[in-house]
Parts: C-alpha cells; structure tokens; sequence
C-alpha cells in the first residue's frame, strides 16, 4: 500500500470551512470501502477484501486486521481509539479491537432469536448502542455487551416507518440516518428528541454540536441547534470522507485523499 505524495499541482486545492482552513497533504494510493478516523488523526480503511487498515496522520501504514469467517466487514467506529468496534451484519458479529487493531472481545448477537441486530455504535464513556430491527429498538449495551437500557419503538416515537442505515453517538446523544426521511436525534435513554430533516444521507459525523455529512460533492458542518450550514465543494469523485481532529479523508473509487488544517500555522 504505497503512498504517493502530490508537491505540485495543477491548482492549489484548498477546502475553507467557517474558522479552519484544510488543504490538500498527500494521497494514500489505496482502493477501499469506507474510511474513519478518530480523535487522534488515524485513519481506518475498509479494503474490498475485508481488511482493514490503520495509517497515522503522516499516512504511514501502521496495522491491519481481517478475518474472513465472520464475512463482510459492515461497519467501523473509531469513537475510542483504544477500543475499535467493528460489526459484521451477516453473522451478527461484534469485534473489538485495540490500538494495535489486535482483539480484545467478540460477541455475537445470534444467540437471541428474538431480536436482528442491524446497527452497532461506542457509547461513551463504555459501552455500545444497537439497533434491533425485528423491534425498532435501541439498546444500551455496557462494555461486556449486557443490557442496561431499553428505547420505546422508535417507528412509534420518530413516525418515520423505514429502518435506519447508520448510526452514531455522543456523551448526550444517539443519532440515526434514514435516508428518505432524514437523521433522527435521540436521548440518552433513547427518546426521541427530533428528525433533522435532511434526505439521502447515509454516513455522517456528530462533534459537539456540529453534525458533519458528505452531500452530493460538497463537505457540510450543520448546526444541530440553529441548522445554520457551512459547506465546502470537494472533488466531484469523492464518495464518503471523515473529519478527524486536524484534517479532513476523502476517499474515491481508487484511493484516499488527506487535507489537513491549516488555521494554527504561523
């Protein structure tokens, strides 16, 4: 997995949000799915062989981890990033990693017929959030995968009939994407607080009070309380991205591009 470093450009490529300024940095020369990263400016990438990889902020790639029982790897959350989920749907597998991206627990969901696990998110400070689409439920789940809260139906509290196709959490809140309806807000017990109504949105970010989301080729950072929005064109080729601490990765069909901010420097 090679890195290729752009020095010279056609043009300056710069992205300008309301108080930072990110600018293009380097490229990471590989193919992927999806792309994460975390507080700490790692980058995580989901290959289309299931594996999945961690670079530094420099791009420098670090560890990887696959394992081709559990199937499709359908979803990467590096809200800790000391504790990596990651869920393989098919088989109702939850994995744990470390830093290292070596395991630190499994646990799978299948044992209980009663419920279908469609969702998975890090709630802070431990624990996870599931879905359980057989009920349109949320589930609080402490670090040992046990329950420890409950939702209401959340078709009966939202109204909006279709199942939701992401999900992410805050200390305060959980989030979640439907895609015709728009991006659900609930409580920390679950509650739903209100639909932030914005359509055709599957992948998004929550930081404080900022909801950030790839909309057509434009970068958005929404105000969840005013809904005042700052929104930057990227590269019309781009297909997901993730705003880390200090710099932006946007991926497209053939590789990954990293902007970083630019605001502190002298």
């Amino acid at each position: 997995h090679g890195i290729l470093a752009f020095c010279l450009l056609l043009s300056i490529r710069q992205i300008a949000f309301a108080q930072s300024q990110f600018t293009f940095s380097f490229r990471i020369d590989t193919s992927a799915t999806y792309v994460t990263t975390d507080n700490l400016d790692n980058i995580y990438a989901v290959t289309e062989r299931n594996e999945l990889l961690k670079y530094n902020v420099g791009g420098k790639l670090l560890w990887n981890y696959s394992n081709k029982a559990f199937g499709k790897l359908g979803y990467v959350d590096a809200t800790d990033p000391l504790r990596i989920l990651l869920f393989y749907p098919a088989l109702q597998q939850a994995v744990v990693l470390n830093n290292n991206l070596n395991e630190i627990s499994r646990f799978n969901f299948s044992s209980d017929v009663s419920k279908q696990i469609a969702l998975i998110a890090t709630a802070n400070p431990n624990g996870y959030w599931v879905y359980d689409q057989a009920n349109r439920q949320l589930h609080r789940l402490g670090n040992q995968f046990n329950d420890e809260n409950l939702s209401g139906n959340i078709y009966q509290q939202s109204g909006i009939s279709t199942q939701p196709v992401y999900i992410r959490s805050t200390d305060a809140y959980v989030y979640l994407s439907y895609p015709q309806a728009g991006i659900i807000q609930l409580d920390r017990f679950g509650t739903y607080v209100q639909n932030i109504k914005i359509d055709s949105i599957r992948y998004f970010q929550v930081k404080e009070n900022l909801l950030l989301f790839l909309k057509g080729s434009a970068w958005h950072r929404m105000n969840i309380s005013s809904f005042e929005v700052a929104k930057t064109e990227l590269d019309k080729n781009i297909v997901q991205a993730s705003e880390g601490n200090t710099i932006l990765v946007a991926l497209t069909r053939q590789h990954i591009d990293v902007y970083t901010n630019t605001k502190d420097e002298k």
